[in-house]
């Protein structure tokens, strides 16, 4: 996958957690890996939501959410991204900044 492609993908995850395997699928090109642990906190205000089948209040996955991704690669390759307070408009902002970059 290039950059430009795996940036434009990785635009279109808007509010997701990603897998660890999407993580390398999508962090590869721009050589950045990292994941975390999470728990579902959905009744929390902006909580997470896993949607995996059998996931609840409380379930645990290893992955990133989206624009920490998007963030991780902005600061790898040096880029000025603008911050935003939500994550939806943070992934986009840096996806662009990184388009912009390639």
């Amino acid at each position: 996958m290039t950059k430009l492609e795996a940036v434009r993908q990785l635009r279109e995850c808007d509010h997701c957690f990603l897998s660890p395997e999407g993580v390398k699928e999508l962090g590869e090109p721009f050589g950045v890996y990292r994941t975390v642990v999470a728990r579902d906190n959905r009744s929390e205000f902006k909580g997470l939501t896993l949607n995996r089948p059998g996931d609840k209040e409380g379930s645990i996955a290893e992955g990133l959410p989206a624009h920490t991704l998007a963030i991780l690669i902005c600061e790898k390759l040096g880029i000025e991204y603008p911050t935003f307070h939500g994550i939806g408009s943070q992934l986009r902002g840096c996806c662009e900044a990184i388009e912009r970059s390639l």
